[in-house]
């Protein structure tokens, strides 16, 4: 099964753990906050590229963003704009995006280019799309967290992650890829990154693994 079939099977659960602050914390008293601050102001248009249910898009139409939200999985497209606060979302693959050239000055990809079947091909698209000087804001598991669950650093691997918490689970999907594999994919789509973030939650006084947050200007 590839990661976009994966995705879309597990919509309903994803839906349910992704809108709960208390199964899904990290997003909620965490990472959206200090994601949110390595974003350039609000602008001409922003795509939140593998949007999801839509929570992300959600907070930046909140925060002032004219946004749209594009994912493959029409499931979750359609949780997104059923939801009472929904903000405008598209089913699109992220290499092919329905956008002219130029279009957006912010796209972002939260926690979803190691649910890519191409993630090289997500990014071109993403430069394809942004206006010179535009930002791509990207944030993902740290690579060296899925290094754990893939069992490799250096080569990309599949790996199935299942997380139980009070009463519900949820199995992720991805691959894992090295720091250099997002590197090379940013360098050949003409991206250069400008901004590195490691953030890391404090668990009973012990740093967490922490995310990876980058941001990328579009020459």
């Amino acid at each position: 099964m590839d990661l976009r079939s994966a995705w879309q099977a597990r919509a309903d659960a994803w839906v349910r753990w992704a809108r709960s602050p208390e199964l899904d914390d990290d997003f909620w008293l965490f990472h959206l906050r200090r994601f949110l601050d390595l974003l350039p102001a609000p602008g001409r248009l922003t795509v939140d590229v593998g949007c999801g249910e839509g929570r992300l898009t959600r907070a930046l139409a909140a925060a002032g963003y004219r946004v749209v939200g594009a994912d493959t999985a029409s499931a979750l497209v359609k949780a997104a704009l059923t939801h009472p606060r929904s903000a405008p979302a598209i089913v699109a693959d992220a290499t092919r995006l329905p956008l002219p050239d130029e279009s957006a000055d912010l796209v972002i990809a939260f926690m979803c280019l190691h649910d890519f079947d191409d993630m090289s091909a997500a990014v071109a698209e993403a430069a394809r799309i942004l206006t010179p000087g535009g930002r791509f804001a990207v944030a993902l598991h740290h690579p060296f967290v899925t290094a754990k669950f893939a069992g490799t650093y250096l080569a990309e691997q599949r790996y199935t992650l299942n997380v139980q918490s009070k009463g519900a689970s949820m199995t992720y999907e991805g691959t894992h890829r090295p720091l250099a594999a997002y590197s090379q994919a940013l360098t050949a789509a003409g991206l250069v990154i400008e901004t590195i973030r490691e953030p890391a939650k404090d668990r009973a006084g012990q740093p967490a693994a922490p995310f990876l947050d980058l941001l990328a200007v579009a020459s």
